[in-house]
């Protein structure tokens, strides 16, 4: 009987894996490791450990070195792109451009690079910096990805970013934000604190600091309404905190930060689940730093099914009972943070509509956008 994929997968993540594996758990770990894009990661760890002294079997070793070379090609391909992006509009800003998350990962050199592979380049900058930046993006050939005019609507009223910029030839994708949760949500803080909070880098572009690059993985991942990479965001934060949880100044920064910009309860969130999923044991003297009352017993019973179950591996071979609940109650969780009940209902009745539309006279937006590619062309 092979042993649970996902506490083989964490162990590996964690740095206490096992000293051998059955063939059908070499398997069983690389369908899911690469299902959660964790692969990459997992290759990482285990080719790079000089103590490690378990056989791995040459066709699982094909794959951790095939995933690890697409990895340095992918990574190679963001320093080059952030590089010209920032080329293109650093004349448009009145400060450096921030860099953020997976690609910010790679920029800062941080821990949780390793083995990160990820699908745009998230960038944060000014709100009175984005129409000269999205006109230079413009004329570099990147175009917006959506022409819905609810969609747009959406983005620039009540959204944190504008809708997502894809490149004509290259097909990058960036996501150009000047918030960090939505606006509409009630609960977007002050930016400048986060622009306060960031570190310069060889590439010409800024990086939040460890605390803050904490705080903002925490914030993005229990503020989301859909986990399909949530075990994956879960090790990102397993990374990040090894990289200040022996440094008093950046603990205390992450506390100061979470009080002063309303989100202690994303920090309490992300240190319980990596305790509870990842058995990440959080020292008493992080702990100690809060200051909000810790939820009810009620609530916390609700949140451990919830992401007890969306922040499992996500796979079939991981067999993880009423997932789907979990799932559903976390997408309506997520909505409700994002956006106020009467906007909520608003927003999910027009996708709705929308959908119909769709379904009965076929994709009509993506129809007139390749017609005017192919006139362009």
């Amino acid at each position: 009987m092979s042993r649970c994929v996902q506490a083989i997968l964490t162990s590996i993540l964690t740095g206490s894996h096992v000293n051998s594996l059955s063939t059908s758990e070499w398997r069983d770990l690389i369908l899911v490791a690469r299902a959660n894009s964790l692969l990459p990661r997992v290759a990482s760890i285990l080719l790079s450990d000089s103590d490690n002294d378990f056989h791995i079997p040459p066709t699982a070793h094909a794959h951790l070195v095939a995933s690890i070379r697409h990895e340095t090609l992918f990574h190679n391909q963001v320093l080059h792109e952030v590089k010209l992006v920032n080329s293109k509009v650093s004349r448009a800003l009145t400060r450096n451009l921030i860099v953020l998350k997976g690609a910010g990962y790679v920029i800062a050199g941080s821990k949780a690079a390793k083995g990160r592979i990820f699908s745009d380049i998230d960038l944060l900058l000014l709100k009175d910096d984005i129409p000269k930046v999205e006109r230079a993006l413009h004329l570099f050939g990147f175009v917006s990805d959506t022409d819905s005019e609810y969609d747009q609507k959406y983005y620039r009223e009540w959204a944190h970013e504008i809708p997502p910029l894809r490149h004509l030839q290259r097909g990058t994708v960036l996501d150009v934000h000047h918030n960090i949760v939505p606006l509409v949500s009630g609960r977007a803080p002050d930016i400048e604190i986060f622009l306060k909070s960031t570190v310069k880098t060889e590439y010409g572009v800024e990086v939040l600091r460890p605390a803050a690059m904490f705080l903002h993985s925490a914030i993005h991942l229990f503020f989301s309404e859909e986990f399909t990479n949530g075990y994956r965001d879960l090790s990102d934060l397993s990374l990040l905190l090894d990289e200040i949880i022996d440094d008093d100044d950046e603990i205390s920064y992450l506390f100061f930060l979470a009080e002063n910009t309303g989100f202690e309860n994303e920090i309490f969130l992300a240190l319980r689940y990596l305790d509870r999923i990842f058995g990440r044991t959080i020292p008493q003297d992080i702990t100690k730093n809060f200051k909000q009352v810790p939820p009810s017993k009620i609530r916390l019973v609700v949140m451990d099914f919830i992401f007890g179950k969306v922040l499992a591996a996500n796979h079939r071979l991981v067999d993880v009972k009423f997932r789907g609940l979990a799932q559903w109650l976390a997408f309506v969780r997520g909505h409700l943070l994002k956006m106020p009940f009467n906007i909520l209902v608003k927003h999910t009745a027009s996708k709705l509509w929308r959908g119909i539309v769709k379904s009965v006279t076929g994709d009509v937006e993506n129809r007139h956008h390749v017609q005017r590619k192919d006139i362009k062309d």
